[in-house]
């Protein structure tokens, strides 16, 4: 695959990676629809759904130590 095929993929596997790590089920979506399936929200992430934002600061805004 050539160069750009490569980094699409990298970036795909690093939003799955922080996905898993980080993400947690919007509540509101657990009350209103309780058989859908909720969205995981990433710290700071507003739901595309009903509007939650998940109020945990964001995490990519502070710089490495």
């Amino acid at each position: 695959m050539g160069d750009m095929g490569d980094y699409f993929n990298d970036l795909r596997e690093s939003r799955k990676q922080r996905r898993a790590e980080l993400g947690v089920h919007c509540p509101r979506c657990r009350e209103v629809r309780p058989k859908a399936h909720p969205s995981i929200l990433l710290p700071g992430q507003r739901c595309k759904v009903d509007g939650y934002r998940d109020p945990r600061p964001d995490d990519r805004l502070e710089a490495p130590p």
